[in-house]
């Protein structure tokens, strides 16, 4: 009933990249919301192929005239786009008088590059009567990227899909290492794979898709702080942590020696996953703050390089002591 393992560990593969994939800032979202009598209604455009023109529609409910008029407020190049009083000023134009669907169209610049803005309902001397923003203060985001090559997107994804997969049949795999049912062997093979998939599909891919998508190589701890790569590089440690931690039950070769018990190893293996599912149900696409996100990575690669340390000097000393018992 082998089998059945391999089945159960690809639909939950699929399920938590769809969970993954629908939790993503970066797809449209709608937004509704009703200020000083005005019911705005918005399906956010996040993005758009560089040099091309889109559409952003809202359909705004309320009394509208020359004195209370829909108006379109972006943020300058070189602008602290916090600042929302200082965004420039366009109209917007009706499309559908029976839905009061109102519209702008803006052009997408160069991959990589970026603009805030929000609608506004404004009177005749351009002071502002209602606001509409993603949260209260804080502007839509609007980016510009390039074309993918599919065979760099189809790399990318299966690479990533594959990761996921393996990590979860090492987890599987590591409920019975746990139980004392089986050896690490089988795991560890496992988590390997997830290693090598991980890192192909999230570096050599991974900056490509970077470059294609946004001019960029690599957004990643100390480089930048997309949360997108940090997110990759973190699950990409861990693994590397797992697998040097068991060395010898991955290779069978008496020249590397397990830093940990087989059950703990179990539970190292079983870490993996709670670690993927931990990264990859924060929404894709969010930004955090430059000083939480060097915090919490170098906070957790320091961590585990550290238990690493620690079981690799425990393990040397007690091998060390076994060798001088032996020759007394």
């Amino acid at each position: 009933m082998k089998w059945l393992k391999f089945i159960a560990a690809f639909i939950l593969t699929v399920a938590m990249l769809y969970i993954a994939r629908t939790s993503s800032r970066g797809e449209p979202e709608e937004y509704v919301q009703t200020v000083n009598g005005y019911s705005f209604d918005y399906l956010s455009v996040p993005k758009a192929l560089e040099d091309s023109t889109v559409a952003l529609p809202v359909s705004i409910e309320g009394k509208l005239d020359e004195n209370a008029r829909p108006v379109f407020r972006i943020s300058l190049a070189g602008h602290d786009h916090s600042d929302l009083s200082g965004y420039a000023t366009s109209p917007m134009i009706q499309s559908d008088s029976a839905y009061d669907i109102y519209y702008t169209n803006v052009t997408a610049g160069k991959r990589g590059g970026r603009f805030y803005y929000y609608f506004e309902i404004a009177d005749s001397l351009g002071h502002p009567i209602a606001t509409f923003t993603e949260k209260p203060g804080q502007a839509f985001l609007f980016k510009y990227i390039g074309h993918v090559p599919p065979l760099v997107l189809i790399g990318h994804i299966l690479l990533i899909f594959a990761t996921f997969y393996f990590v979860v049949l090492a987890t599987l795999d590591s409920l019975l290492v746990i139980t004392k049912r089986s050896e690490a062997q089988a795991m560890m093979k496992r988590i390997f794979w997830a290693t090598a998939c991980a890192f192909v599909g999230g570096y050599p891919f991974g900056f490509a898709m970077n470059w294609y998508a946004f001019d960029g190589f690599w957004e990643g701890v100390p480089f930048g702080t997309d949360a997108t790569d940090n997110k990759t590089q973190l699950l990409f440690v861990y693994l590397v942590f797992v697998v040097l931690s068991g060395l010898y039950s991955l290779t069978g070769n008496s020249k590397f020696r397990d830093i940990y018990s087989n059950r703990t190893l179990g539970w190292i293996g079983l870490g993996a996953f709670v670690i993927m599912l931990a990264i990859y149900l924060i929404p894709h696409s969010i930004q955090f703050s430059a000083a939480l996100t060097y915090g919490v990575c170098y906070s957790f690669i320091g961590l585990f390089a550290l238990l690493w340390i620690i079981g690799f000097v425990r393990t040397r000393s007690s091998s060390g002591k076994s060798r001088e018992r032996s020759v007394s």
